[in-house]
């Protein structure tokens, strides 16, 4: 019998501890080269093991809100060091990891810069941000947008073969009901498979990305909520979205689907207040 990993694994959470200085250096403030900006200290380092990872998530929040701004210098590596109390090895681990997701550049004997046209950045969802409550709200509203269009379509331009293997897919996830981590897999194909039967390569790409979104958010779910009603009123929400496909109104598959997905949410919510 496999056991359950504890919620803390696999639940995401914003609390975040305020910055306990380390020493007299970790009390500088961020200095930078670019235009001046209003700077508090770093977060504590919550994950020792983890570091330059942590690191990197600070500073790709203080870029995407504009703290550090397009075009401005970062710190020194060494001044880096000196905030989080770490080694300019790990400083350099995370600028690494900045690097490979185009939020900065290196510019040789002149210093690490955040990019200039962030906007023109590869789309992504880190896992980083669904650690934030604020930042997984949006990326629910988004998966509200995406996922209820896609069932609109579904209902119009989905072929006899598309709606069959959405219909085995449903009962698969309603077998599965028992089993939490089985059932969080086959939730994950069920939406992807409205995604197919939309047939816009596009919504399956974005789909595709946000699919470890969707399989964190119900398999925390699933885990805590496996044997209960809840889980029947989920089935019934697929059924709908299902029904209203295979009818082809457009108008009732897009609002079963928001209506689930809203509902999803609600759970969610109350689910990490009840932890």
């Amino acid at each position: 019998m496999v056991s359950k990993p504890s919620v803390t694994a696999t639940v995401y959470t914003a609390r975040r501890q305020a910055f306990v200085g380390r020493g007299a250096a970790a009390t500088k403030p961020l200095m930078s080269s670019g235009p001046p900006k209003a700077m508090t200290a770093f977060d504590n380092l919550g994950r020792p093991e983890n570091l330059p990872d942590e690191i990197a998530q600070q500073l790709r929040t203080r870029i995407l809100n504009e703290s550090l701004a397009p075009g401005q210098r970062l710190p020194t590596e060494q001044e880096l060091g000196a905030q989080f109390g770490v080694s300019r090895n790990v400083v350099r681990e995370a600028i690494a990891r900045l690097k490979l997701t185009g939020l900065v550049e290196t510019r040789h004997g002149v210093g690490t810069f955040v990019c200039a046209d962030l906007a023109m950045r590869p789309f992504e969802v880190s896992h980083d941000d669904l650690m934030d409550l604020a930042q997984l709200i949006h990326v629910h509203q988004l998966r509200v947008e995406i996922e209820s269009g896609a069932a609109a379509l579904a209902a119009t331009h989905r072929t006899k073969a598309q709606l069959d293997t959405l219909q085995q897919t449903l009962k698969r996830v309603e077998l599965a009901s028992a089993d939490w981590q089985v059932a969080a897999h086959t939730a994950v194909d069920f939406h992807l498979a409205v995604a197919h039967a939309a047939n816009n390569p596009y919504f399956v790409r974005i789909m595709g990305h946000l699919s470890h979104v969707i399989h964190n958010a119900v398999r925390t779910f699933r885990f805590r909520n496996t044997g209960t009603p809840r889980i029947d009123e989920i089935g019934n929400e697929h059924v709908l979205i299902v029904d209203a496909i295979a009818r082809q109104d457009s108008a009732a598959a897009r609002h079963a689907m928001r209506t689930h997905l809203d509902n999803a949410m609600a759970r969610y919510r109350k689910l990490l207040g009840d932890l």
